[in-house]
């Protein structure tokens, strides 16, 4: 587990992947596989297209009426009026009927660090106007440790049709005031050792290699990092941030950068609590957010 302060002064600043670093980039995984059609058996297929106020985002079902994403992904909408896609399940289309966010969740603003407990805390739960249909898979959420392990970024970004895909290692992971596992940190590595900017310039911290190795960019809030365990694909982490490691000014997606993203085992019991209640009457659902 690494602290805020395990990496010293070497991280910068933090932003939002809804667009506060700098000037606007490309709507998608940086790196990676590039934009694809969502196999049918993708175990990813839960991953939805999420328009919020004319955005392009993204979320991923943990229920069949339920999708997680990121606070700050839809606190610009009313329910009513996100929209969430997915090109499976004979082209499925729902909108929001109500917004439960985090009770931990205390605002995110732009150069919030992955350490500030309001970053740790970005996840909202929207309740779907109807229910997914079967072929669009709830992943279940992995409970082991992260650290070091290699993550799969699934994101809509910027296409309410395609998804792109890339991997990841996962370089740090911060605790939350109780020690927990909250969030967790990746750089974007390049070719050669240089652009390495967590733990030493070692070839097991390097790149996974052209095709693979990727990073989050505008328009990627609300994605997700899965891991394969013994053959199973299990939901680790929803996807919320990205990082500038250096002093000054750097491109965004730029080899030398980073992002990361909440760690989703320790949200287990709020989930469970919201996918149990009942549906909110009809005139309360027009709320914007319930805490």
């Amino acid at each position: 587990m690494i602290r805020m302060d395990g990496l010293g002064r070497s991280v910068a600043c933090a932003a939002l992947l809804a667009g506060l670093w700098g000037a606007p980039a490309a709507l998608a995984l940086t790196g990676g596989a590039g934009p694809q059609e969502m196999a049918a058996d993708a175990p990813w297929s839960g991953v939805l297209s999420l328009d919020s106020g004319g955005r392009l985002y993204s979320g991923v079902l943990i229920g069949p009426e339920h999708v997680l994403t990121a606070v700050h992904a839809v606190n610009i909408a009313e329910p009513g009026r996100m929209s969430f896609r997915s090109a499976l399940g004979g082209g499925f289309v729902a909108t929001g009927t109500e917004v439960h966010v985090n009770p931990a969740y205390t605002g995110t603003t732009t150069g919030n660090a992955p350490g500030d407990p309001s970053v740790h805390a970005d996840l909202a739960i929207v309740r779907l106007s109807r229910p997914a249909p079967k072929a669009l898979q709830v992943p279940r959420i992995f409970t082991g440790a992260l650290l070091g392990r290699v993550i799969t970024l699934v994101s809509h970004g910027g296409s309410t049709t395609l998804v792109t895909t890339g991997e990841n290692r996962v370089d740090a992971v911060f605790a939350d005031v109780t020690g927990r596992p909250a969030t967790y940190l990746f750089d974007f590595d390049g070719p050669t050792l240089e652009s390495n900017r967590i733990g030493p310039p070692v070839p097991a911290n390097g790149t996974l290699g052209a095709r693979r190795e990727a990073t989050l960019v505008n328009g990627d809030s609300g994605s997700a990092a899965f891991v394969q365990v013994d053959g199973q694909w299990w939901l680790a982490g929803l996807n919320s941030f990205e990082i500038n490691f250096a002093a000054g000014p750097r491109a965004r997606g730029a080899h030398g950068t980073g992002a990361g993203g909440i760690v989703l085992s320790e949200h287990l019991g709020w989930m469970r609590e919201v996918l149990a209640a009942p549906p909110k009457p009809a005139a309360a659902s027009g709320a914007k957010a319930a805490r």
